[in-house]
């Protein structure tokens, strides 16, 4: 594996259409998407929804679409995520340019741990076995402006002890 190699990935997505999915699904939605300690905090259920649903969409681009065995829950948000330097920089570089181009400041930043068919996807598109030992962890930061949120994933590989 080459250091410093990592996986990225962008989503926008229409508030409006996850209104939808929820309006024809309810709650069940919402838990086929993220378990309830995942949503990412908003007090419109709908935006914490549609922010989390794009975070995953990010995650899904920089993993290179949805593997076979994929579930959006192979992505859980960690509340108390290990310190990833590198890819809060690659954040903090990255950031400015999606806010130049959609015009959405992206703010909060939370970390991921991926598994699953996504994990395995990940380490694949990396070069890296599982038998290799390291993990993929990733790191998001989204925004909002009206009806559209905008996501930014990295995906880096980790030690073991970084990714639990």
């Amino acid at each position: 594996m080459t250091a410093g190699t990592v996986l990225f990935g962008v989503d926008v997505l229409d508030i409006r259409r996850i209104v939808r999915a929820i309006d024809y699904s309810g709650s069940a939605y919402v838990r086929h998407v993220a378990a309830d300690d995942e949503l990412l905090p908003d007090p419109d259920v709908a935006v914490a929804t549609a922010a989390t649903v794009a975070v995953k969409e990010a995650l899904i681009k920089a993993v290179g679409g949805r593997p076979p065995g994929f579930t959006w829950h192979d992505f859980a948000r960690r509340p108390n995520p290990p310190d990833l330097p590198e890819s809060s920089r690659l954040l903090g570089e990255l950031a400015p340019q999606i806010t130049r181009d959609t015009g959405i400041t992206l703010g909060a930043q939370c970390t991921y741990r991926i598994r699953g068919a996504s994990h395995d996807a990940a380490l694949a598109r990396l070069g890296v076995t599982a038998t290799d030992g390291p993990s993929v962890a990733g790191v998001a930061r989204w925004g909002r402006r009206d009806d559209t949120v905008v996501a930014l994933a990295v995906l880096v590989p980790t030690t073991a002890k970084e990714s639990s």
